[in-house]
């Protein structure tokens, strides 16, 4: 069996192409979408994309739902949707190009589809509750500070907290991003990864957890004045890994001056906090859940919008769907002390949610 095919090959590089620059898809998601087309060919020999037809998708589809992951498990059914859609989206567009139309079953693109059901049940997810603000602080007072390594991961649970920016973000801000002064991230698209390569503008949500921000100060302090931080360096660099002598290994020695590749370590550093308190992991991502949950009891309607252009959201709504959902426990409480709230707050008037639902319903 060949390993490839070199007419598929150069098919597949003007895809990547289309999908790169003609409608502007993220490399990671671009690398997503070749993989799933190295799994149809894995299934399919290698054979020229000329014969895709209606029988080689049904039984590619019913081969994809037997195949297993590297734990020895059935693919989920979200995986198995998300690889069908990206071979159809790819046929769909070979369907139309000049040297294949007329040679690939357009009407056979359809059959890489799950049922109804099955689309439903994948795009399905259990509701992950986010951590209090007890937890995390909890977490952050139980987190050592001695090296350098220490007062970094320290400094970054605290950042996710009273910021609450994307961990992808996190990891490519520079030092000049943030302003001890004004206490305000500046997550320049130029250089930050941010969702959408959106520019935005963050302040500290101190209100939320002092402690969190003294120790985000104190790691701005630290890192100009004793690790001689430049404009340019890593925020929270990466750790530097170099050869003992004496042991003849590699090991962690300190800091480095770049930027991490990715926001794996920063995921791993959360597990390791969460695990030495005896609390479950939770995913950065979350943070931005309490955030939200709290300002909700917090915050009047103008506050409240802030929190959402804080988080870069275009739409308060995007914030109280998506990000505000009560747990049970919150939402019988919440209905028992009507009337009880503290009355000094403005809470979001239902006419002012309805309109706006109705704003974007029409787009």
């Amino acid at each position: 069996m060949p390993e490839y095919n070199p007419v598929n090959e150069v098919v597949k590089k003007q895809y990547e192409e289309a999908l790169l620059h003609g409608k502007c898809r993220d490399p990671k998601t671009v690398r997503a979408v070749w993989n799933n087309l190295n799994l149809f060919e894995d299934f399919t020999g290698h054979a020229d994309f000329k014969t895709f037809n209606a029988e080689q998708a049904k039984t590619f589809k019913a081969w994809l739902e037997k195949q297993k992951n590297k734990d020895g498990e059935l693919l989920s059914i979200s995986t198995v949707r998300s690889t069908l859609n990206s071979v159809r989206e790819f046929f769909e567009w070979l369907a139309i190009h000049p040297q294949y139309v007329r040679k690939i079953d357009g009407r056979a693109v359809q059959y890489l589809r799950l049922s109804d059901n099955a689309n439903r049940a994948a795009r399905a997810s259990r509701e992950k509750t986010p951590p209090t603000l007890e937890e995390l602080e909890k977490t952050l007072k139980a987190m050592p500070h001695g090296t350098d390594i220490e007062k970094r991961d320290r400094a970054i649970f605290a950042f996710m907290i009273i910021t609450c920016v994307r961990d992808d973000a996190l990891v490519s801000l520079k030092r000049k991003h943030v302003n001890a002064d004004d206490r305000t991230v500046w997550q320049d698209p130029k250089l930050v990864r941010t969702k959408g390569r959106k520019g935005i503008v963050t302040r500290f949500v101190v209100q939320a957890m002092p402690l969190a921000e003294e120790i985000v100060l104190d790691w701005l302090k630290y890192a100009d004045e004793v690790l001689k931080f430049q404009p340019n360096d890593p925020l929270f660099p990466k750790t530097l890994v170099q050869s003992s002598a004496e042991t003849m290994c590699f090991e962690a020695q300190g800091l480095s001056r770049e930027h991490w590749a990715n926001a794996g370590p920063v995921r791993e550093l959360f597990k390791a906090a969460f695990k030495a308190v005896s609390l479950p992991y939770y995913n950065p991502h979350l943070f931005r859940k309490t955030i939200c949950k709290w300002a909700l009891k917090n915050c009047t309607q103008y506050e409240y919008k802030a929190i959402s252009q804080n988080l870069g959201h275009e739409h308060a709504m995007t914030t109280y769907n998506s990000y505000a959902k009560l747990t049970e426990d919150e939402q019988l409480e919440a209905v028992s002390n009507i009337g009880l709230a503290n009355p000094n707050l403005q809470n979001i008037p239902m006419d002012a949610l309805l309109k706006e639902v109705g704003r974007r319903t029409k787009k």
